[in-house]
């Protein structure tokens, strides 16, 4: 039973944080939520910042039994990503705030990161070696675009309230797609094609 109560918090807060954002749910909030008592809830979780550690720790990560090595094995890659970011948008929110709770989660944060990296960087290269690639116009530049792809899912969910979006009105996928497009050669862009045969503009009037 108290297993069954301390999964339906985590579960209840996470649900809460992603709706009103970390700062805006107290323990209160939580307890109320559930129909408990604010001293049932501390009995396992002292402090909220207790709670989302939990949850941080467990997740988000991206999960991939292999590096992708076609398009179709990319595109699910982001596609993953995309819908990570829609599950914890609380965690993407207060991205950096969340690194500054305790050192586990930011030990969770560069864990994170080094696989996603990792997992782009032979991706990119497979793909190269698969002439899907176009060979770097200059040092490190597929370098720079893994930086730029993981730094806009960091921060895609303040980016999409700058814009006054809701998280499934902007597509991560698409939009990484517009960074990744100009550099497939002949043969990639003919991969892609089938993969989305209606995300590129073809209207020449």
């Amino acid at each position: 039973m108290r297993k069954d109560t301390k999964n339906e918090i985590i579960k209840t807060a996470k649900k809460l944080f992603n709706e009103y954002g970390f700062n805006e749910v107290s323990i209160g909030d939580i307890a109320a939520t559930l129909g408990i008592s604010k001293g049932n809830l501390t009995y396992y979780f002292k402090k909220k910042e207790d709670i989302i550690e939990t949850i941080i720790l467990e997740n988000p990560r991206v999960e991939t039994s292999k590096i992708p090595s076609s398009l179709l094995e990319l595109d699910a890659f982001f596609y993953n990503i995309q819908k990570v970011i829609q599950d914890n948008a609380f965690y993407f929110w207060h991205y950096t705030q969340l690194s500054q709770i305790s050192p586990e989660i930011e030990k969770k944060q560069q864990e994170i990161f080094r696989h996603n990296f990792s997992t782009l960087h032979k991706a990119f290269f497979s793909l190269r070696e698969a002439k899907l690639l176009i060979e770097e116009h200059f040092k490190d530049e597929y370098l720079f675009l893994i930086d730029s792809i993981l730094l806009s899912a960091s921060y895609w969910v303040p980016f999409c309230k700058l814009k006054n979006a809701k998280l499934t009105d902007l597509s991560f996928q698409h939009y990484i797609w517009s960074m990744v497009y100009p550099l497939l050669t002949a043969k990639g862009r003919n991969e892609f094609l089938l993969i989305h045969p209606k995300i590129l503009y073809t209207d020449k009037k």
